[in-house]
């Protein structure tokens, strides 16, 4: 019942119990209420998720961001929070992806994954593939060469309708990651 800051708060003083000198994580929490259409998150170190519309016309980056976790007592951590309409989905990764180079040395960046993101999950695409769609973009940029891990979770919410209500079922379906 701990909104996702608290949660965060907990686990860095805990970590800063028997961690050494600098050891520490990043890690994005959230909470979705399938009811509300929102999710409350904690975006700890990690890069910023990103929230893809329905029709793929517009991403907003969530931009609420708080320091990593296991490295300084008492540090600020800050929930936010977004809304869903059915169809959106919200991207997950690592910063693996946005520090990989081509064979040149230049970044993929936050621009070469949201142009991937948009080419990706247009409208005549469908949602299942849409990970490993994005990984072969950046094996592509790469040259098939990472030279850091590489981790994405995409996730569609699909709404909440009686039935699905009724038989519990998530309406959040996941479309896979690659380590």
């Amino acid at each position: 019942g701990l909104a996702p800051a608290r949660m965060v708060r907990s686990l860095n003083e805990f970590l800063l119990g028997f961690s050494r000198l600098e050891t520490f994580a990043t890690l994005f929490v959230g909470i979705i209420d399938l009811a509300d259409g929102t999710v409350r998150y904690c975006s700890a170190g990690h890069p910023p998720a990103i929230h893809v519309n329905a029709d793929a016309s517009e991403i907003l980056t969530l931009d609420v961001q708080s320091g990593v976790v296991g490295a300084f007592h008492d540090i600020a951590y800050q929930d936010g929070v977004t809304r869903f309409s059915p169809g959106d989905v919200l991207l997950l990764y690592t910063d693996g992806t946005t520090e990989a180079r081509d064979p040149s040395g230049a970044f993929f960046g936050e621009e070469g994954l949201r142009d991937a993101v948009m080419r990706e999950s247009a409208a005549d695409r469908p949602f299942e593939g849409f990970v490993g769609r994005l990984l072969a973009s950046l094996d592509a940029f790469t040259g098939n060469r990472l030279e850091d891990d590489v981790a994405m979770v995409a996730l569609r919410f699909d709404g909440l309708d009686g039935t699905a209500a009724e038989k519990g079922d998530v309406r959040v379906r996941g479309a896979g990651t690659r380590e």
